[in-house]
């Protein structure tokens, strides 16, 4: 679904805050059907940070579905911090891993509901975050390529951290080598999380190289049928 949806984005950039001159836009506009899409400015008011947290349904909670959303402004402070309760029973809470308990999720926000206000949130913006293709997923929201900010797949990064060029670091590690501290102690926060990932954006934020964005490397893609 991912996948096929930013196929879609790419080349339609339909439903992703990127459209042409002369519609009504809340992010970039694109001057012409072809060309280059016109990007709202890279300025702290367009910037957030996204995180999720999931939770597991179905056989064995095999199929991970959106338990909690958080997303932060450029300072970090929370503009958007739910937990949302899936269209499916949950039979994994993931508890360990995601911090979220049975009793989070009793009178949680519908599905339907949470993803109207998260796209609320995150259209025409600029989306940091660590490994984003998973949130994106969860949140059924497929941005504009260009207006994601993937600290997962920031070569920069990787070089501060003393790593591999090959390796995708967790955030874990990431945070801990580019900055001497250490998050995720027990379970996963999604605020903390989302607050780390814009840590390590706006510490190579005047150096960030679109080329490190996978979304626009073709090798990046399966094979799919259009």
């Amino acid at each position: 679904w991912y996948l096929r949806r930013v196929r879609e984005a790419v080349v339609s950039t339909q439903s992703t805050g990127v459209q042409s001159v002369g519609e009504a836009s809340n992010g970039a506009k694109e001057s012409t059907k072809n060309s280059k899409p016109i990007l709202p400015p890279c300025t702290p008011d367009h910037i957030v940070s996204l995180d999720c947290e999931m939770v597991g349904c179905g056989s064995k909670g095999r199929i991970s579905a959106l338990g909690r959303c958080s997303i932060v402004n450029y300072n970090g402070e929370i503009v958007y911090d739910s937990y949302v309760k899936p269209v499916l029973p949950v039979t994994d809470y993931r508890t360990k891993w995601s911090g979220i308990k049975r009793k989070h999720l009793s009178n949680a926000v519908p599905f339907s509901e949470a993803k109207k206000l998260i796209k609320r949130h995150l259209s025409g913006k600029y989306i940091v975050g660590h490994d984003l293709k998973n949130d994106f997923n969860a949140v059924k929201f497929t941005p504009h390529p260009l207006l994601v900010k993937d600290t997962s797949k920031c070569l920069a990064l990787r070089h501060i951290a003393g790593l591999p060029e090959q390796q995708k670091p967790s955030l874990r590690t990431l945070t801990g080598q580019v900055f001497g501290k250490v998050i995720q102690t027990s379970s996963h926060c999604s605020i903390e999380d989302a607050r780390a990932a814009l840590m390590l954006y706006k510490k190579v934020e005047d150096n960030w190289d679109n080329k490190t964005n996978p979304f626009l490397n073709d090798s990046y893609w399966i094979d799919v049928k259009r």
